[in-house]
């Protein structure tokens, strides 16, 4: 079957470029079909990696957790995350979110790569777990059980008490084998760095801030520090950053922000290299 090829725009009749449609009769695998190669049954569950549908418009159901809704399990709508597997599955979400949705690109499908080359782009492997380490989909919450995701040490962050958990620690530090496993500390891009140098000075303020709190907990997560700064609503979800009344906080969040985009924009050209998404209808 051809492509079809239309012309694009908007609104004000301006012309925004040329978007394909078309299928792939050769039965190209998913992007979950592809995931399925890397799931780990035996190894230590670290977290849940939730996703539904292989298109744009379902990024929002992906998601890292440390717990399950029964919906979840009813329909199998997740994957278990451990050291053995742990760099696919941050290629599967950093692929995933890196792009954001619009009404041109949200039915795009995203696909199982060429070949085996983006297992040795140490850089992209790299990108791809520091974006997720960090990013607002990063739901794990020490509420919820352990908290294995923790990127910085007790030192480097003043924690009040030591963690429950050094599992990512150990990870970054080469002590644990994974698929691609090297004996030798991870080491990340300059735009990678930023992102985790944020990350830090935000883990820091909380820690400094929260820790003679009452409800202070060492093990917390990016999601627990959210709450911290910004609360809950009255239906009980998640305020952003920007009801909070912590200015330093909303500075450091902002911060964060704008690192993880441009950590985006280094990872966007290689999820189409790699054929997770692909233009050749």
């Amino acid at each position: 079957m051809q492509p079809i090829f239309l012309d694009i725009y908007d609104l004000a009749g301006n012309f925004l470029g040329v978007k394909g449609f078309g299928a792939h009769l050769d039965r190209t695998k998913s992007i979950i079909e592809w995931l399925r190669g890397f799931y780990d049954k035996k190894g230590d569950t670290l977290a849940y990696m939730k996703m539904a549908g292989s298109d744009i418009q379902h990024n929002n159901t992906v998601n890292l957790d440390n717990t399950l809704s029964p919906n979840d399990i009813k329909k199998h709508l997740f994957t278990c995350v451990s050291a053995q597997n742990l760099l696919p599955m941050s290629v599967y979400f950093a692929v995933r979110l890196c792009i954001k949705p619009t009404w041109i690109n949200d039915r795009d499908q995203f696909y199982a790569p060429y070949n085996d080359t983006w297992q040795h782009d140490l850089e992209f492997l790299h990108d791809c777990l520091a974006f997720m380490l960090l990013h607002t989909q990063n739901r794990i919450s020490c509420v919820h059980g352990d908290n294995h995701f923790i990127p910085f040490s007790e030192t480097s962050i003043n924690a009040k008490a030591a963690y429950k958990s050094h599992a990512l620690l150990d990870f970054l530090k080469g002590k644990k084998s994974h698929l691609f496993s090297t004996p030798t500390p991870l080491i990340f891009s300059p735009l990678a760095q930023e992102v985790l140098q944020a990350g830090q000075a935000l883990y820091a303020y909380y820690h400094h801030q929260a820790g003679h709190t009452q409800n202070y907990n060492p093990n917390a997560g990016l999601y627990d520090i959210k709450e911290f700064f910004s609360g809950r609503n009255a239906r009980g979800v998640l305020n952003p950053p920007s009801k909070s009344k912590d200015e330093h906080y909303k500075t450091l969040y902002a911060t964060l922000k704008d690192t993880l985009n441009a950590l985006a924009k280094q990872i966007q050209p290689k999820v189409w290299a790699y054929g997770f998404l692909r233009e050749d209808l």
